[in-house]
């Protein structure tokens, strides 16, 4: 069954994975309380039954039965008390059920069926629900067969609850979808079945969402539903709230006798003099809430971003040109500076549209902890900091792969077991921190750990055998030797384990980082842990630089690297006993990097006091970049090394790309950090 690119599928694949990546969330968290509260179990509850709602009605029946199984379990749990021993059962199979539905869905999106067989998990789930009903009272037991079963007509849901609700008020819902949203009648469907749990009646118009002229009446009329419940309204607002493509809606609380509550809700004749004498509750104003976030497509924000860098590019080319320079036109001036305004206002709303905090891949990684952990029997807690970071999205796209292996390779070889951390003298649960921060333009990434540390000793005793070096131990740098792991192929592990052994995770993750100009160090103590730093560039598409230019090239350095420039005085500068010249300034000393020795180009000066050095802001290591002279600041748009300069040129360390300049020519963009090392 292949769907192509039918946009029913496209709406259900990206739903349902948002759905499942916050009901893992919400799992994991709750695995660590060792229980889920009434509001987590209620959200469960919520999810199951859209993901059920959605695959019944695209035709998925093994994830609508599969979703149906996890949320009578949740509909049971909701009722019943749950013995503190049932949690780990009950994580372990809704993880697993999740686990299920997520790679149902990715093969549904590559246009194949979801074909895994999940029988023996539903029947699991179903003993389950047997064994937390025998832990329950008989009178428990029989509101909850009471609970279970809902008349479906036409338009009207009736779903019976277990405490009074002849006082239940009722509500006129109405909601209006976003233009061009398509589909409306299917998420009308959602929003009923979304609402359902939390209502003891519901009926909606148009009545048949499964004809296709209701998408038409949504769109000129809107949905209008009338719901009687005893729930918090600003619950039903929540709900309302997360419904994907929402431009408006508005909710009323209506009387028992208001004259339009339809004949199939409102309430008997004979309830109705039962309670004649109550008061009769007061009409609210309509409250409106707008939804202010939409769905766009990665794709086309990577449009516009080009079409800005171009606009960049293109505005430069106007406003440098010799020819227009030589005329000195005043008003010129001043109007190609209200565009530049405006290209650099355009430019940071496309540029924060793109960022994402990094959040999101941090708590992906909670489950592969978690799920490492039970097999390898060690305990890690994970502590995240700097969640709240932003980066741009294609990046971190490209981030969870390496994230992945540091982690695992933190647990497989980094902490130790329960028993040897606490001969050690450790606390029995490893610690595992994730941290993300800025940095100039960059974002640095720490995972580190409390475990053994990286055992130098046997690194470096392979490291010989393969004959990767031929330099004694003793002569090999703490620096040189971590930097082994990264090599393909390299592995101390005696033995191939399910996680690592076989020397291919370490050079991946440096070839990914590659990719998207990041680097990545690491520092290791015997005993007390390893700490590896990823330095990654906040965004690939335009920066703020620096224009230097060395012989007859011009390179172009991010602004936001350069700490100060300056004529060096040789009295402050000195060889250091290795022979790299350093210099001294207010009681600092830094390394001394000639840009023309590492391009083999030939300079204008060669003199330091000739030229100009310009300090660049690294984290770790500043250092000073000796260069002919500063030119002045460019807007750069930063385009790949062309793939055939690569193939055809081993010498491009240091390199970051490269940028089209006002007059068409082309400038080399340094990368400050491998420049460095």
């Amino acid at each position: 069954m292949v769907h192509g690119q039918d946009p029913m599928i496209e709406v259900f694949i990206y739903e349902n994975q948002q759905l499942l990546e916050k009901l893992e969330d919400i799992l994991l968290q709750g695995e660590k309380q060792r229980s889920l509260n009434s509001e987590q179990i209620n959200e469960v509850f919520r999810i199951m039954h859209t993901i059920k709602g959605s695959a019944s009605m695209m035709s998925f029946e093994s994830l609508a039965k599969l979703s149906h199984a996890v949320e009578d379990l949740f509909s049971h749990i909701r009722e019943k008390k749950v013995r503190k021993d049932d949690w780990d059962d009950i994580f372990d199979m809704v993880l697993n059920a999740s686990d299920i539905l997520k790679t149902d869905i990715e093969k549904i999106a590559l246009g194949n069926s979801p074909d895994i067989d999940n029988s023996e998990l539903i029947k699991r789930i179903h003993k389950y629900i047997d064994v937390i009903s025998r832990h329950t009272r008989p009178k428990e037991a029989e509101k909850s067969d009471k609970s279970a079963k809902a008349e479906t007509a036409e338009n009207t849901v009736d779903h019976e609850v277990d405490y009074e609700d002849f006082d239940a008020p009722y509500y006129k819902i109405k909601i209006t979808f976003e233009a061009d949203c398509k589909m409306e009648n299917v998420r009308a469907f959602g929003v009923v079945n979304t609402l359902l749990p939390y209502c003891i009646k519901i009926v909606y118009f148009p009545e048949n969402l499964m004809d296709e002229s209701a998408a038409e009446k949504i769109i000129n009329d809107g949905f209008v539903l009338y719901i009687k419940t005893n729930e918090n309204p600003d619950v039903i607002r929540d709900i309302l709230n997360s419904v994907m493509f929402l431009h408006n809606y508005s909710i009323i609380l209506l009387g028992d006798d208001a004259d339009e509550l339809p004949e199939e809700i409102a309430p008997r004749k004979e309830q109705s003099s039962e309670k004649s004498t109550a008061t009769n509750r007061p009409t609210a104003s309509e409250t409106l809430t707008k939804q202010n976030f939409i769905s766009v497509n990665i794709n086309k924000l990577d449009k516009l971003m080009d079409l800005v860098g171009e606009i960049v590019t293109t505005e430069s080319m106007v406003t440098k040109n010799p020819e227009i320079e030589k005329l000195k036109l005043e008003s010129f001036e001043k109007n190609s500076q209200q565009l530049r305004k405006l290209i650099n206002e355009l430019q940071d709303i496309v540029m924060s549209v793109r960022m994402v905090p990094i959040s999101s891949t941090f708590h992906k990684m909670r489950r592969i902890i978690r799920d490492m952990s039970k097999k390898v029997n060690k305990d890690v807690d994970l502590v995240i900091i700097g969640e709240e970071t932003e980066i741009d999205k294609n990046i971190i796209d490209s981030l969870s792969d390496p994230l992945m292996h540091l982690i695992r390779n933190a647990i497989d070889h980094g902490i130790e077991a329960p028993e040897e951390r606490k001969k050690k003298g450790k606390s029995p649960t490893g610690k595992l921190t994730l941290e993300a921060r800025n940095a100039g333009g960059d974002v640095v990434i720490v995972i580190s750990d409390d475990g053994a540390g990286l055992d130098r000793k046997a690194i470096i005793k392979k490291a010989i055998e393969k004959g990767l070096t031929t330099k004694s131990e003793a002569e090999i740098s703490d620096k040189e030797a971590f930097s082994f792991i990264f090599l393909p192929g390299f592995s101390t592990n005696k033995q191939v384990t399910e996680y690592s052994g076989r020397g291919v995770g370490m050079d991946v993750v440096k070839r990914n980082l590659d990719k998207v100009g990041g680097s990545i160090s690491v520092e290791s103590e015997d005993g007390k842990g390893t700490e590896i730093t990823i330095r990654i560039p906040l965004t690939l598409a335009i920066i703020e630089g620096m224009k230097l230019m060395v012989g007859d090239l011009i390179y172009i350095v991010p602004t936001l690297s350069i700490q100060e420039s300056f004529k060096p005085n040789m009295k402050d500068v000195f060889l250091d006993p290795d022979g790299r010249e350093m210099i001294t300034i207010r009681n600092g000393v830094y390394p001394i990097v000639r840009l023309y020795e590492q391009f083999n180009i030939e300079p204008k000066y060669t003199n330091l006091s000739d030229g100009i050095l310009v300090m660049l802001l690294m984290e770790d290591h500043p250092y000073c970049l000796f260069v002919d002279q500063l030119i002045g600041e460019q807007q750069a748009v930063i385009k790949p090394l062309p793939s055939y300069i690569k193939r055809h040129n081993n010498n491009l360390r240091g390199l970051g790309g490269c940028a089209i300049l006002g007059d068409g020519s082309i400038s080399l963009i340094l990368d400050i950090n491998t420049l460095a090392s």
